[in-house]
C-alpha cells in the first residue's frame, strides 16, 4: 500500500509540473507534451488551458518573434515564421484605389483568448467544406502527433530513427483519417501529411541557407480541406502539385532578380520562392541546400502562398497585385499601417535597397520576365 501511494504521486507530481520533464523530452519532440501543458483547464471544453485549442496553442506560441522564432503570432509583425505572422490577421490597409483586409492575409483561426475570429468572408473552406467557424491550429496540426508505430523523435528534423521506431509527421501535421480538431466534428483528411524536413540549426525560421526542404505531398495535404481550390469550376487557374518542365527550371536557376541573370543552379533558391524536391525521403533533403529545382521538382500551395497568414491579400508571400514589389501595399503612408509593418511584410527587408527598384513580380522566378 505504501509503494502504491508513492507511485502515484510521483506519476502525479510528473504530470502536474512540467518542469520535471528533461530538456532531452522536449515539449514536441515528435509527439504529444505533457498533458499538463495543454489540459487542466476547469470551464473550458476538454478541460484545455485556454477558451479554445488555438487560445490553448498561442498560450506558447504567441509573443514577439525574430527571424528564428516559435512565435505565430505576435504585437507588431515580429513573428517571422516560415508559416507567417498570425497578426496580419488583425491589419487592415487602405489607399488611393485599393484596399487589403485583414480577413484575406492568412487562414482565420479562432482564437478567444487573443481575439481572432472567424472569417467573415467564407463560411467554409474556399474550395472544400470544412467550417471556417472550426478553424484553428488543430484543424492541420495533430496536437497528439498520432502516428503508426512509436514515435521517436520530430520528423520536422533529422532523418535518424532508433530500432522499432518511426519519425512523426512534419510540424505535427495531421495524416490520412486525422479529423481537423475535435471541434471540426467528424471531419476526415483524405491525404498524407506532406514530406519536409528543417534545419535543425534553425528550426522555424527562413532564409536562403536555412529553410525548410521540400521534398513531397504539400499540394496533396492542402487539399484536405481546398479540394476544388485549383479544379475545374475553380477561378484559380495556376497549376499546383504539377512539375515545374524544363523551361520553369531553367528560369528558376538562371534568375537572380529582374534583370539579373542568368544565375547558377547550384545558388539558385529563394526562400520567397520555394518548391518540393519530388522526393520521397527525408534522408534526400538538405535544408541548408541553394540548389535550384531539376525535372522532379514540383510547384506547390506554398510556393506562392504562406501557411498561416502574411501582409498581403490571399496570404501571398508577395503582393500579388504590385507590378513593381517596391509598390507593394502595405506602403507608407496607407491607412492602417503602423509601426514597421512595411518593414516587416517582407521579413525585415527593404525590396528596394534588396532588390533593387525595378524587381518586378517574384512570378518572374518561374516565368522569366
Amino acid at each position: 500500500m505504501q509503494w502504491g501511494k508513492v507511485f502515484f504521486l510521483v506519476i502525479t507530481a510528473v504530470f502536474i509540473n512540467p518542469g520535471w520533464i528533461t530538456s532531452a523530452d522536449a515539449f514536441h519532440d515528435g509527439g504529444v507534451g505533457p498533458c499538463s501543458g495543454c489540459h487542466g483547464g476547469r470551464t473550458a471544453q476538454w478541460q484545455l488551458n485556454g477558451a479554445d485549442p488555438s487560445s490553448t496553442c498561442l498560450k506558447c506560441h504567441a509573443g514577439s518573434g525574430s527571424p528564428d522564432s516559435h512565435h505565430v503570432a505576435s504585437r507588431d509583425g515580429t513573428a517571422m515564421s516560415a508559416g507567417g505572422d498570425f497578426y496580419w490577421l488583425t491589419k487592415n490597409f487602405f489607399w488611393a484605389g485599393g484596399s487589403s483586409p485583414g480577413d484575406s492575409h492568412g487562414h482565420n483561426i479562432v482564437a478567444r483568448d487573443f481575439g481572432f475570429r472567424q472569417d467573415i468572408r467564407h463560411s467554409v473552406a474556399p474550395g472544400g467544406n470544412y467550417p471556417s467557424g472550426a478553424l484553428g491550429c488543430t484543424s492541420c496540426h495533430d496536437p497528439h502527433g498520432k502516428k503508426g508505430g512509436r514515435i521517436s523523435g520530430s520528423g520536422s528534423y533529422g532523418p535518424a530513427t532508433s530500432a522499432g521506431t518511426v519519425l512523426g509527421n512534419f510540424r505535427l501535421l495531421g495524416g490520412i483519417g486525422y479529423g481537423g480538431g475535435k471541434q471540426a466534428g467528424g471531419y476526415s483528411f483524405q491525404y498524407d501529411a506532406p514530406v519536409a524536413r528543417q534545419g535543425s540549426a534553425r528550426k522555424f525560421g527562413e532564409s536562403d541557407t536555412s529553410h525548410a526542404d521540400y521534398g513531397s505531398g504539400m499540394t496533396e495535404w492542402c487539399r484536405n480541406c481546398h479540394k476544388e481550390i485549383h479544379g475545374r469550376r475553380s477561378p484559380f487557374v495556376h497549376p499546383s502539385g504539377v512539375r515545374l518542365g524544363k523551361g520553369m527550371v531553367d528560369n528558376y536557376n538562371g534568375y537572380v532578380k529582374t534583370g539579373d541573370l542568368p544565375g547558377s543552379g547550384a545558388t539558385s533558391y529563394l526562400a520567397l520562392v520555394p518548391f518540393e524536391r519530388g522526393v520521397m525521403e527525408a534522408g534526400q533533403m538538405d535544408p541548408g541546400s541553394t540548389q535550384g529545382p531539376d525535372g522532379r521538382s514540383m510547384v506547390m500551395c506554398l510556393t506562392c502562398h504562406r501557411a498561416h497568414a502574411s501582409a498581403f491579400r490571399g496570404i501571398g508571400r508577395w503582393d500579388f497585385d504590385a507590378k513593381n514589389i517596391t509598390k507593394s501595399h502595405p506602403a507608407p503612408g496607407d491607412g492602417g499601417v503602423t509601426g514597421n509593418d512595411v518593414l516587416y511584410s517582407y521579413y525585415g527587408k527593404n525590396p528596394a535597397s534588396y532588390l533593387g527598384s525595378s524587381q518586378k513580380t517574384f512570378c518572374e522566378k518561374c516565368h522569366g520576365r
